[in-house]
């Protein structure tokens, strides 16, 4: 694995995980997306990860949006949601923090909704919280969708202490020494990276130190290999060819309970 720059994917676009660990730099695992798993579940993930690959962690959707009836969480389901800094949700928030020391992860992704607007009464919330949590050593990543302009995003961003998300084919990183680039299902047009965008991204990794660059494309894994190829100074293959059934998130013992 580089020093510098990790390549990998967002989740598992294979059925066979220990094939795509095999072929990655880093995964962002999407366990903890909605309720983080228990600790027992995230050891038995730790046991089973290689240690040549490094991991980021998504947290739990329900700090922005307040879970709908059924879901079990502890206390009031009022008290989730909104960036409040309720008890619900320091306690939430603790527990994604929980699962991603457990895993060993460099990163912690939030991923806010295009119903988190950038009003003035959600940025206040919002940077309120950060306040109050404790981060334990963690980046937080953040990606907002939405009616959000990508310079108000950074600006946000770089107030509230986060590292801004982004696609790099699409918009320029923050300053700063590290990047998190995400690229997701749009960015390859439903098939794989071509040279050009290979070589944009290569040029948009330079100029930072500590990058991490994950992809939910379609050819996911085909994109890792052409990237990696292509930030060696080498030529992306022509057909590589990506083995397996795509599956996100089903059927292997790394799944987490």
């Amino acid at each position: 694995m580089s020093e510098r720059v990790r390549v990998g994917t967002i989740g598992f676009p294979l059925r066979d995980r220990r094939r795509v660990l095999a072929a990655v730099e880093i995964v962002e695992l999407g366990d903890g997306r909605f309720t983080p798993p228990a600790k027992a579940a995230a050891k038995r993930i730790k046991r089973a990860w290689p240690g040549s690959v490094a991991v980021s962690a998504q947290c739990s959707s329900y700090l922005v949006e307040r879970p709908r009836g059924g879901v079990q969480l502890p206390g009031a389901l009022a008290g989730y949601g909104g960036f409040e800094a309720s008890e619900e949700n320091l306690a939430l928030f603790a527990r994604c923090t929980d699962f991603a020391a457990a895993v060993e992860a460099r990163s912690l992704v939030l991923i806010t909704p295009p119903s988190f607007t950038p009003g003035p009464s959600n940025l206040a919330r919002m940077t309120a919280f950060f306040a109050a949590v404790e981060r334990r050593g963690l980046a937080i990543v953040w990606e907002p969708h939405g009616p959000w302009e990508h310079e108000r995003a950074a600006a946000h961003a770089a107030e509230m202490g986060l590292v801004l998300a982004v696609d790099p084919l699409r918009d320029p990183a923050p300053e700063g020494d590290a990047a998190y680039f995400r690229l997701g299902p749009f960015a390859s047009m439903g098939s794989r990276l071509g040279l050009y965008d290979l070589e944009r991204l290569a040029e948009a990794v330079a100029p930072f130190s500590d990058v991490s660059c994950v992809l939910d494309t379609p050819r996911a894994l085909d994109d890792v290999r052409n990237l990696r190829a292509v930030l060696a100074g080498g030529t992306p293959d022509e057909d590589p060819g990506q083995d397996g059934d795509e599956d996100d998130d089903e059927g292997d013992p790394l799944d987490a309970d």
